[in-house]
């Protein structure tokens, strides 16, 4: 085993020992009041066949005391509810001030380049992509290098992500310009340069962050959620991702038993959390304004994001009054986040995770969903 790994194991087990040791995050199993007993309508859309038993919680933070609970420590496949953790170790780790930047440099030989970045996870070498929504745009750094218009470039690259090259390769192929890559080192690249050219800051980790969670943007947040373990290990892989996410949640005292993580997007069936962690997630959220970016990005329900269009025919009483974070895989339909209850925000996590995959049986869990909250739902009184 490498040093990383038995470093990235320790860590582990220190990060496994913090979770025992501590509880501020975790939320009680106190059954609810009278004056908290739920609507018939919402226990029948929880236990409903669509739904084909589901990982259930409903909690009240004012109180700490869970409303409902189904299977809510077992362990499933979240579909991009994992988004909520990847931000969350992101934001932990980078801050949510932190910008990425990419450097062009000359060399001592004609034509040939040294791209010099610290794998920004949002370069595009789409205009439209760059103007919509503030992704820093590659092409500027070539055409402030190769003012000549050269038909045939090297650009010497470290710290730039290979699939935002290979867009870029397209995109100088359109305009008659070959360009071939070399990777080097980071020590190369520092003694190849020779004077700088240009230089790309990317927007605050926070703007990703609120844009990942909005739009459930999966390359956006596995290369966020890579970025933290790169800070905490050192490492990107999926060791350090898994490690990287268990310390950032023990941290608060958030309960991490079952957490697997194969991804920072969510789109693997072998990436496991329970409805519960992922609740103590959402109490921690809105407890630290480090997290309130995650917040910011959540769609509303019937209102923005990808839940523009839900709610609107499913429960028309809750457009509006939910903040939540979406989630679907091929048998996984997901929904996280807060509902607003008159007075008050509760807080709620529904992973179904044994559905046929069929869109069908996707949509139908959807619709189960909207309804059983617009079983509670009520706008905060004046």
């Amino acid at each position: 085993m490498s040093k990383q790994k038995s470093k990235s194991w320790v860590a582990y087990y220190l990060t496994f020992l913090m979770l025992i040791s501590t509880s501020a995050t975790a939320v009680e199993t106190t059954a609810p009041s009278e004056s908290t007993t739920l609507p018939s309508k919402f226990i029948y859309y929880a236990k409903s066949t669509k739904l084909a038993g589901p990982g259930l919680i409903l909690v009240d933070p004012s109180t700490n005391t869970t409303l409902y609970d189904e299977a809510s420590t077992v362990p499933r496949a979240p579909a991009s509810v994992f988004k909520l953790i990847s931000t969350f170790s992101a934001l932990k780790y980078l801050g949510s001030d932190f910008k990425f930047t990419t450097k062009i440099f000359k060399t001592t030989v004609t034509n040939t380049y040294v791209l010099d970045g610290d794998l920004d996870p949002w370069l595009t070498s789409d205009i439209k992509l760059a103007k919509a929504n503030e992704q820093r745009y590659l092409p500027n750094l070539i055409s402030k290098a190769n003012k000549s218009n050269a038909k045939s470039i090297t650009i010497e690259h470290t710290g730039v992500f290979t699939r935002d090259l290979k867009n870029l390769a397209k995109y100088l192929k359109v305009r008659h310009i070959n360009v071939k890559f070399r990777e080097l080192t980071p020590a190369a690249a520092t003694a190849r340069a020779t004077e700088e050219i240009g230089v790309l800051q990317s927007v605050p980790v926070s703007k990703m962050v609120t844009f990942s969670i909005l739009w459930s943007d999966n390359q956006l947040a596995d290369r966020l959620a890579r970025a933290a373990a790169r800070v905490k290990y050192g490492a990107s892989d999926q060791l350090a991702l898994q490690n990287t996410f268990v310390a950032a949640l023990s941290e608060y005292g958030i309960n991490v038993i079952g957490l697997n993580a194969i991804d920072g997007s969510g789109l693997s069936r072998d990436n496991k959390v329970s409805v519960r962690t992922i609740a103590e997630v959402l109490m921690q959220i809105r407890k630290d304004p480090l997290f309130a970016p995650i917040y910011e990005g959540l769609p509303i329900s019937g209102k923005t994001g990808t839940l523009k269009n839900r709610f609107i025919t499913t429960a028309p009483n809750a457009v509006g009054l939910v903040h939540a974070k979406t989630g679907f895989i091929n048998t996984t339909v997901s929904l996280a986040g807060y509902v607003t209850v008159e007075s008050k925000e509760y807080i709620f996590a529904v992973i179904a995770d044994k559905l046929e995959p069929k869109w069908v049986a996707r949509n139908r869990a959807r619709e189960t969903i909207d309804a059983m909250l617009g079983t509670i739902a009520q706008p905060a009184t004046p």
